[in-house]
Protein backbone atom coordinates (compact mmCIF):
# COMPACT_ATOMS: atom_id res chain seq x y z
CA UNK A 1 0.00 0.00 0.00
CA UNK A 2 1.58 3.34 -0.56
CA UNK A 3 1.62 6.25 1.36
CA UNK A 4 -0.09 9.15 1.61
CA UNK A 5 1.26 11.87 -1.46
CA UNK A 6 3.05 15.02 -0.64
CA UNK A 7 0.39 17.31 -1.31
CA UNK A 8 -1.65 15.05 1.01
CA UNK A 9 0.76 15.73 3.97
CA UNK A 10 0.59 19.65 2.70
CA UNK A 11 -2.92 19.91 2.62
CA UNK A 12 -3.01 18.16 6.11
CA UNK A 13 -0.34 20.45 7.79
CA UNK A 14 -1.80 23.75 6.04
CA UNK A 15 1.90 24.70 4.41
CA UNK A 16 2.67 24.11 0.58
CA UNK A 17 4.52 21.19 -0.88
CA UNK A 18 7.42 22.96 -0.87
CA UNK A 19 7.74 23.12 2.64
CA UNK A 20 6.83 19.45 3.23
CA UNK A 21 9.58 18.62 0.32
CA UNK A 22 12.14 20.58 2.71
CA UNK A 23 11.08 19.36 5.98
CA UNK A 24 11.52 15.88 4.56
CA UNK A 25 14.91 16.29 3.06
CA UNK A 26 16.26 18.18 6.20
CA UNK A 27 16.56 21.40 4.28
CA UNK A 28 16.86 24.64 5.44
CA UNK A 29 14.31 27.65 4.74
CA UNK A 30 11.49 26.78 7.09
CA UNK A 31 10.39 27.69 10.31
CA UNK A 32 10.66 25.36 13.67
CA UNK A 33 6.58 25.92 13.90
CA UNK A 34 6.10 24.70 10.34
CA UNK A 35 8.61 21.54 10.49
CA UNK A 36 6.38 20.69 13.79
CA UNK A 37 2.94 20.76 11.51
CA UNK A 38 4.36 18.83 8.87
CA UNK A 39 5.69 16.25 11.14
CA UNK A 40 2.17 16.11 13.13
CA UNK A 41 0.42 15.69 9.64
CA UNK A 42 2.87 12.94 8.48
CA UNK A 43 1.96 11.18 12.10
CA UNK A 44 -1.55 11.17 11.39
CA UNK A 45 -1.23 10.15 7.64
CA UNK A 46 0.39 7.12 8.45
CA UNK A 47 3.70 7.99 7.12
CA UNK A 48 6.59 6.48 8.22
CA UNK A 49 10.30 6.88 6.65
CA UNK A 50 10.79 2.79 5.96
CA UNK A 51 7.77 2.77 3.72
CA UNK A 52 9.85 3.42 0.77
CA UNK A 53 8.12 6.52 0.15
CA UNK A 54 9.09 9.16 -2.32
CA UNK A 55 8.38 12.59 -1.08
CA UNK A 56 8.26 14.21 -4.34
CA UNK A 57 5.70 11.90 -5.96
CA UNK A 58 2.74 14.21 -7.44
CA UNK A 59 4.85 17.27 -6.39
CA UNK A 60 3.90 20.12 -8.80
CA UNK A 61 6.32 21.80 -11.05
CA UNK A 62 5.47 25.47 -12.15
CA UNK A 63 6.24 25.83 -16.07
CA UNK A 64 6.27 29.88 -17.31
CA UNK A 65 6.62 30.25 -21.11
CA UNK A 66 6.85 33.50 -22.72
CA UNK A 67 3.97 32.99 -25.23
CA UNK A 68 1.86 30.17 -27.22
CA UNK A 69 2.17 31.44 -30.37
CA UNK A 70 5.49 30.21 -31.44
CA UNK A 71 5.19 26.43 -31.86
CA UNK A 72 8.17 25.54 -30.13
CA UNK A 73 7.48 27.10 -26.91
CA UNK A 74 4.62 24.58 -26.35
CA UNK A 75 6.46 22.07 -27.64
CA UNK A 76 9.05 22.74 -25.42
CA UNK A 77 6.57 22.92 -22.57
CA UNK A 78 5.20 19.51 -23.25
CA UNK A 79 8.30 17.83 -23.97
CA UNK A 80 9.35 18.95 -19.98
CA UNK A 81 6.23 17.84 -18.59
CA UNK A 82 6.26 14.62 -20.08
CA UNK A 83 9.71 14.27 -18.56
CA UNK A 84 8.80 15.42 -15.32
CA UNK A 85 5.81 12.41 -15.04
CA UNK A 86 8.76 9.96 -15.47
CA UNK A 87 10.02 11.37 -12.22
CA UNK A 88 6.49 11.23 -10.57
CA UNK A 89 6.13 15.19 -10.79
CA UNK A 90 2.90 16.84 -12.17
CA UNK A 91 3.73 20.21 -14.37
CA UNK A 92 1.62 23.77 -14.35
CA UNK A 93 1.63 25.27 -17.33
CA UNK A 94 1.94 29.07 -17.63
CA UNK A 95 1.92 31.67 -20.07
CA UNK A 96 3.22 35.08 -19.21
CA UNK A 97 2.84 38.30 -22.09
CA UNK A 98 2.54 41.62 -22.30
CA UNK A 99 -1.15 41.91 -22.70
CA UNK A 100 -1.65 39.31 -19.88
CA UNK A 101 0.32 38.05 -16.36
CA UNK A 102 3.42 38.95 -16.19
CA UNK A 103 6.28 36.20 -15.69
CA UNK A 104 7.05 37.58 -12.24
CA UNK A 105 3.09 37.61 -11.61
CA UNK A 106 2.86 33.67 -12.59
CA UNK A 107 5.62 32.95 -10.76
CA UNK A 108 4.06 34.55 -7.59
CA UNK A 109 0.38 32.47 -7.82
CA UNK A 110 2.70 29.22 -8.52
CA UNK A 111 4.57 29.67 -5.48
CA UNK A 112 0.98 30.49 -3.48
CA UNK A 113 -0.57 27.08 -5.20
CA UNK A 114 2.92 25.31 -3.31
CA UNK A 115 4.69 24.15 -6.21
CA UNK A 116 8.04 22.09 -5.30
CA UNK A 117 9.77 23.99 -8.54
CA UNK A 118 10.08 26.04 -10.96
CA UNK A 119 10.98 26.25 -14.84
CA UNK A 120 11.43 29.46 -16.65
CA UNK A 121 11.57 29.42 -20.29
CA UNK A 122 12.90 32.63 -21.84
CA UNK A 123 11.73 34.82 -19.10
CA UNK A 124 13.40 37.88 -17.64
CA UNK A 125 16.39 35.96 -17.26
CA UNK A 126 17.03 36.06 -21.38
CA UNK A 127 17.43 39.50 -20.69
CA UNK A 128 21.10 40.48 -19.49
CA UNK A 129 20.29 44.20 -18.71
CA UNK A 130 16.98 43.72 -16.88
CA UNK A 131 16.41 43.30 -13.03
CA UNK A 132 16.99 39.70 -11.73
CA UNK A 133 16.44 39.99 -8.07
CA UNK A 134 13.16 38.33 -7.81
CA UNK A 135 15.35 35.33 -9.24
CA UNK A 136 17.93 35.47 -6.38
CA UNK A 137 14.61 36.01 -4.13
CA UNK A 138 14.03 32.60 -4.93
CA UNK A 139 16.98 31.54 -4.89
CA UNK A 140 17.61 32.84 -1.35
CA UNK A 141 14.84 31.17 -0.26
CA UNK A 142 15.62 27.75 -1.71
CA UNK A 143 13.31 27.06 -4.67
CA UNK A 144 14.28 24.38 -6.74
CA UNK A 145 14.38 26.01 -10.15
CA UNK A 146 15.79 25.55 -13.58
CA UNK A 147 16.68 28.68 -16.57
CA UNK A 148 15.49 27.79 -19.89
CA UNK A 149 17.03 30.16 -22.63
CA UNK A 150 18.92 32.25 -20.24
CA UNK A 151 21.10 32.71 -17.21
CA UNK A 152 21.53 35.17 -14.20
CA UNK A 153 25.22 35.90 -13.88
CA UNK A 154 26.84 34.84 -10.64
CA UNK A 155 23.31 32.80 -9.74
CA UNK A 156 24.29 29.45 -9.09
CA UNK A 157 20.92 27.94 -10.75
CA UNK A 158 21.05 25.09 -13.53
CA UNK A 159 20.42 26.30 -17.19
CA UNK A 160 19.37 24.61 -20.45
CA UNK A 161 20.25 26.10 -23.53
CA UNK A 162 21.08 25.52 -27.10
CA UNK A 163 24.53 26.87 -28.63
CA UNK A 164 22.63 30.05 -30.59
CA UNK A 165 26.22 31.15 -31.94
CA UNK A 166 26.77 27.42 -33.83
CA UNK A 167 23.64 27.61 -34.86
CA UNK A 168 24.28 31.05 -36.82
CA UNK A 169 27.45 29.67 -37.97
CA UNK A 170 25.83 26.48 -39.38
CA UNK A 171 23.20 28.64 -41.22
CA UNK A 172 25.76 30.46 -42.42
CA UNK A 173 27.59 27.53 -43.88
CA UNK A 174 24.92 25.73 -45.33
CA UNK A 175 24.04 29.12 -47.98
CA UNK A 176 28.23 29.58 -48.13
CA UNK A 177 28.00 25.77 -49.35
CA UNK A 178 25.42 27.17 -52.06
CA UNK A 179 27.51 30.09 -53.26
CA UNK A 180 25.81 32.47 -51.26
CA UNK A 181 28.11 35.60 -49.66
CA UNK A 182 25.35 38.10 -49.51
CA UNK A 183 23.53 36.32 -46.71
CA UNK A 184 21.78 38.30 -43.91
CA UNK A 185 20.05 37.96 -40.50
CA UNK A 186 16.55 38.22 -39.75
CA UNK A 187 17.18 38.85 -36.02
CA UNK A 188 14.69 38.98 -33.06
CA UNK A 189 14.68 41.24 -30.56
CA UNK A 190 18.37 42.93 -30.03
CA UNK A 191 18.40 42.78 -25.76
CA UNK A 192 17.39 39.10 -25.97
CA UNK A 193 20.33 36.74 -25.03
CA UNK A 194 19.47 34.02 -27.45
CA UNK A 195 19.34 37.29 -30.55
CA UNK A 196 23.04 38.09 -29.16
CA UNK A 197 24.52 35.14 -29.21
CA UNK A 198 23.04 34.44 -32.92
CA UNK A 199 24.54 37.93 -34.33
CA UNK A 200 27.59 36.74 -32.54
CA UNK A 201 27.99 33.85 -34.08
CA UNK A 202 26.61 35.16 -37.88
CA UNK A 203 29.05 38.03 -38.04
CA UNK A 204 32.22 35.24 -36.46
CA UNK A 205 31.13 32.87 -39.25
CA UNK A 206 30.92 35.49 -41.86
CA UNK A 207 34.39 36.53 -40.86
CA UNK A 208 36.24 33.43 -40.78
CA UNK A 209 34.05 31.52 -43.82
CA UNK A 210 33.56 34.06 -46.15
CA UNK A 211 36.47 36.30 -45.17
CA UNK A 212 34.90 39.72 -44.30
CA UNK A 213 32.80 41.72 -42.11
CA UNK A 214 29.24 41.66 -42.87
CA UNK A 215 28.10 45.43 -43.07
CA UNK A 216 25.38 46.48 -40.97
CA UNK A 217 22.70 46.57 -43.22
CA UNK A 218 23.31 43.10 -43.32
CA UNK A 219 21.71 42.61 -40.22
CA UNK A 220 18.29 43.61 -38.62
CA UNK A 221 16.42 42.98 -35.47
CA UNK A 222 12.80 42.61 -35.14
CA UNK A 223 10.21 40.44 -33.13
CA UNK A 224 10.25 36.82 -33.34
CA UNK A 225 6.68 36.43 -35.35
CA UNK A 226 6.21 36.48 -38.47
CA UNK A 227 5.18 39.86 -38.54
CA UNK A 228 8.88 40.45 -37.24
CA UNK A 229 10.23 38.40 -40.59
CA UNK A 230 7.90 40.10 -43.16
CA UNK A 231 9.40 43.37 -41.39
CA UNK A 232 12.89 42.32 -41.55
CA UNK A 233 13.14 40.62 -44.99
CA UNK A 234 12.08 44.39 -46.05
CA UNK A 235 14.94 46.09 -45.26
CA UNK A 236 17.04 42.83 -46.07
CA UNK A 237 15.88 43.22 -49.65
CA UNK A 238 16.78 47.06 -49.72
CA UNK A 239 20.76 45.86 -48.65
CA UNK A 240 20.36 42.94 -52.06
CA UNK A 241 21.33 39.79 -49.77
CA UNK A 242 20.68 36.82 -51.78
CA UNK A 243 19.93 34.71 -48.74
CA UNK A 244 18.36 35.36 -45.29
CA UNK A 245 18.70 33.26 -41.67
CA UNK A 246 15.94 33.96 -40.07
CA UNK A 247 15.99 34.01 -35.73
CA UNK A 248 13.28 31.62 -35.83
CA UNK A 249 11.12 29.26 -37.77
CA UNK A 250 8.09 31.66 -37.85
CA UNK A 251 9.83 34.98 -38.90
CA UNK A 252 11.44 32.75 -41.56
CA UNK A 253 7.96 32.24 -43.21
CA UNK A 254 7.54 36.32 -42.43
CA UNK A 255 10.88 36.28 -44.82
CA UNK A 256 9.11 33.99 -47.76
CA UNK A 257 5.61 35.82 -47.33
CA UNK A 258 7.40 39.32 -47.79
CA UNK A 259 9.41 37.57 -50.78
CA UNK A 260 6.33 36.69 -52.58
CA UNK A 261 5.36 40.18 -51.73
CA UNK A 262 8.17 41.65 -53.59
CA UNK A 263 7.84 38.95 -56.35
CA UNK A 264 10.67 36.62 -55.60
CA UNK A 265 10.62 33.08 -55.52
CA UNK A 266 12.07 31.05 -52.38
CA UNK A 267 14.73 29.11 -53.31
CA UNK A 268 14.89 30.83 -56.57
CA UNK A 269 15.63 34.49 -55.72
CA UNK A 270 16.18 33.87 -52.20
CA UNK A 271 17.40 31.10 -49.82
CA UNK A 272 15.90 31.05 -46.33
CA UNK A 273 17.08 29.57 -43.26
CA UNK A 274 15.09 29.43 -40.05
CA UNK A 275 15.52 28.20 -36.37
CA UNK A 276 13.81 25.11 -34.53
CA UNK A 277 12.23 23.46 -36.83
CA UNK A 278 8.90 23.40 -35.39
CA UNK A 279 5.83 21.06 -36.79
CA UNK A 280 5.30 24.03 -39.09
CA UNK A 281 8.35 24.09 -40.82
CA UNK A 282 8.37 21.02 -42.92
CA UNK A 283 4.97 22.00 -44.08
CA UNK A 284 5.27 24.77 -45.16
CA UNK A 285 5.36 26.60 -48.49
CA UNK A 286 8.27 25.70 -49.61
CA UNK A 287 9.47 23.27 -47.07
CA UNK A 288 11.58 24.94 -44.58
CA UNK A 289 15.54 24.15 -44.33
CA UNK A 290 15.84 25.36 -40.68
CA UNK A 291 18.37 24.95 -37.62
CA UNK A 292 17.00 22.05 -35.42
CA UNK A 293 17.05 22.83 -31.66
CA UNK A 294 16.80 19.18 -29.67
CA UNK A 295 14.06 19.56 -27.85
CA UNK A 296 13.18 16.32 -26.49
CA UNK A 297 17.06 16.12 -25.03
CA UNK A 298 16.53 19.52 -24.00
CA UNK A 299 13.11 18.43 -21.65
CA UNK A 300 14.88 15.77 -20.56
CA UNK A 301 17.74 17.90 -19.08
CA UNK A 302 15.04 20.57 -17.80
CA UNK A 303 13.44 17.26 -15.69
CA UNK A 304 16.74 15.80 -14.83
CA UNK A 305 18.24 19.34 -13.52
CA UNK A 306 15.08 19.94 -11.50
CA UNK A 307 14.73 16.07 -9.67
CA UNK A 308 18.75 16.66 -8.86
CA UNK A 309 17.94 19.86 -6.86
CA UNK A 310 14.73 18.17 -5.45
CA UNK A 311 16.66 15.50 -4.27
CA UNK A 312 19.00 17.90 -2.89
CA UNK A 313 22.05 17.99 -4.73
CA UNK A 314 21.17 21.49 -5.56
CA UNK A 315 24.88 22.84 -4.95
CA UNK A 316 25.81 20.32 -8.13
CA UNK A 317 24.95 23.26 -10.81
CA UNK A 318 25.28 22.28 -13.90
CA UNK A 319 24.85 24.40 -17.94
CA UNK A 320 23.07 21.76 -20.34
CA UNK A 321 24.13 23.36 -23.72
CA UNK A 322 22.97 21.67 -26.74
CA UNK A 323 24.38 21.49 -30.30
CA UNK A 324 22.05 22.38 -32.94
CA UNK A 325 21.76 20.68 -36.23
CA UNK A 326 20.80 21.64 -40.04
CA UNK A 327 18.07 20.45 -41.20
CA UNK A 328 18.13 21.14 -44.97
CA UNK A 329 14.77 21.40 -47.01
CA UNK A 330 13.39 23.15 -50.08
CA UNK A 331 13.42 26.89 -48.73
CA UNK A 332 17.41 27.36 -50.26
CA UNK A 333 19.20 26.61 -53.63
CA UNK A 334 22.21 27.01 -55.05
CA UNK A 335 23.04 30.67 -55.97
CA UNK A 336 21.30 31.28 -59.59
CA UNK A 337 22.94 34.83 -60.04
CA UNK A 338 25.26 37.42 -57.85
Amino acid sequence: MSGPSLRDIAARAGVSAASVSRVINDRPGVSDDTRLKVAEAMRELGWRPDQGYDPHQGALIGIVVPELDNPVFPLLASAIEVQLAKHGLTAVVGTSTRQGTAELGYIDVLLRKGVSGLVLVSGRHANPHADHGFYRLLHERGIPMVLVSGRVEGLAVPTVATDEALGARIAVAHLRELGHRRIGLAGGQGYLRPSINRLDGYRRAMRELLGEEAPADWYTESSYSIAGGAAAARQLFDAGVTAIVAGSDLMALGVTQAAREAGRSVPGDLSVVGYDDCYLAAHSNPPLTTVRQPIQEMGAAVAEALWRQLEGHGGQVRDYLFTPELVARESTGRLRHG
